[in-house]
């Protein structure tokens, strides 16, 4: 079957369901004395479920029978009227009364540029790319640092912008898109304005982010709503498959975030919120499941969830061999209550020090652990307080030249850099502002739904 045909079966049985349920007796009427209609008797039916209905159609064949009767009631029935043309280019043209929106450069992703000084930061916000001076110190009265330059506009495929990796040798930018435009784009060193990048990669969707291995020119992508990374050359381009899969049960991914390497060990370790569901992985999985777009080493898609199998567990980070592929399970695994993760966004290694360090998004946490670290393991330093200026840290980068660390903070408008030893409410020996600094900001990227509170008259947003 075609997945369009799949889409409709699930459709009808969801929609049949839910009538059936909703219609628990039969329900007899007729005129009273006053010529209205009410109730005159009742008689109980026997309760119907998913699986009576679908006795009759245990074949393809029989079950699409079953579809096309309901499209074709459907369309016996007659539409509502469409609007004027006139109707449909005032309402294309209407202004909005106003509009909640943030102007400011937010930081969702960085990286450090220590060979060129210069800090690359993901624009969320304004789907853009935004390049800093490295030293820059804004002012406590300054309303914010201008940058070097900026990447955004329509020509350049970038949105949903939270991914970032600069080229130590080329000084070539990378940057994911989430769950908006499934590219990853590659930009010069020199690139700015609305520009067409170099080359770009189709990724799945809600890959997040990456890390990238140099000596094996490899890039590997957390790919958030399929539990998995996909593994890519670095140099690939356009329609090219990933090389390898890391994906299934085994792997103990859920809902993958930030992603690290460690070029000593050859160790992976990925960040996980904890959102998970089972799925189905065979190879006979209906093609509305799929396998992604039907390339080798596609991610097995959220389409494929197993009905009532969600569930959140226990923020963690898992470890894995690089080379790692498959349902291949960690080799360690970081969770528990001692850990402190709390939706674990990003993760940096420094590899000489044998330390990975988390941004903890709703934590306003900086968790640091040993590198070989196991279980139930509590950090051995946490970075946090209201002097350390870290709100909503979604980014997180160890800049090995200068040993310092770098986080973004996507509730400020602003990066902050600390030594990398910092413990606690440390100060930052640095901070770069795209906003004044008591600007808090709305964190208003990728919105999916809105709501009004009428009790309080507030605008309620899910991002």
């Amino acid at each position: 079957m075609k997945a369009r045909q799949w889409v409709l079966v699930i459709t009808l049985i969801l929609c049949l369901s839910v009538t059936v349920g909703a219609l628990p007796q039969h329900e007899q009427l007729g005129p009273d004395g006053n010529g209205q209609t009410n109730l005159i008797g009742e008689e109980r039916t026997p309760e119907v479920g998913p699986e009576t209905l679908m006795a009759g159609a245990r074949t393809p064949e029989n079950l699409m029978a079953l579809v096309q009767g309901a499209g074709q009631a459907a369309a016996a029935t007659d539409p509502p009227p469409r609007p004027s043309e006139a109707v449909k280019a005032a309402v294309a043209t209407r202004p909005p009364i106003r509009t909640i929106h943030d102007s400011r450069h937010v930081f969702a992703a960085i990286d450090i540029d220590p060979i060129r000084n210069e800090l690359v930061a993901g624009d969320e916000n304004n789907f853009s790319i935004v390049v800093y001076d490295r030293n820059t110190n804004t002012p406590p009265t300054a309303a914010f640092s201008e940058p070097r330059r900026v990447i955004q506009g329509e020509d350049t495929f970038l949105e949903y912008v939270c991914g970032i990796y600069v080229d130590p040798g080329s000084g070539d930018i990378y940057a994911i898109n989430n769950d908006t435009l499934n590219w990853m784009t590659v930009w010069g060193r020199d690139a700015q304005g609305n520009v067409a990048p170099k080359r770009k990669l189709a990724t799945p969707h809600t890959t997040v982010r990456m890390a990238i291995d140099e000596a094996t020119q490899e890039i590997f992508m957390t790919v958030q709503d399929d539990h998995a990374v996909s593994v890519f050359r670095k140099a690939a381009q356009d329609e090219e498959p990933p090389v390898r899969l890391i994906q299934g049960p085994a792997t103990r991914m859920a809902d993958p975030h930030g992603i690290a390497l460690d070029p000593n060990t050859g160790l992976l370790y990925v960040s996980n919120w904890g959102t998970a569901a089972d799925r189905y992985y065979d190879e006979d999985t209906p093609a509305v499941f799929n396998r992604g777009t039907g390339k080798p080493n596609w991610p097995v898609s959220r389409l494929a969830n197993i009905p009532g199998s969600g569930r959140t567990e226990p923020p963690s980070i898992t470890v894995y061999r690089k080379d790692g592929a498959g349902n291949v399970a960690p080799i360690r695994v970081i969770q528990g209550p001692n850990t402190l993760l709390n939706w674990p966004t990003d993760i940096a290694v420094h590899p000489d020090r044998g330390e990975i360090f988390v941004a903890n998004d709703t934590g306003h946490t900086v968790t640091v652990y040993s590198a070989d670290a196991n279980g139930d393991a509590a950090p051995i330093r946490v970075l946090q307080g209201p002097n350390s200026l870290i709100k909503n840290p979604v980014g997180v980068k160890v800049d090995l030249i200068n040993d310092e660390l770098w986080v973004a903070n996507l509730g400020s408008h602003s990066a902050t850099v600390y030594d990398i030893t910092a413990d606690g409410d440390a100060t930052p020996k640095r901070v770069i502002r795209s906003g004044p600094a008591d600007s808090r900001g709305p964190m208003l990227a990728n919105v999916h739904t809105i709501a009004y509170d009428t009790l309080r008259e507030e605008i309620l947003g899910s991002n």
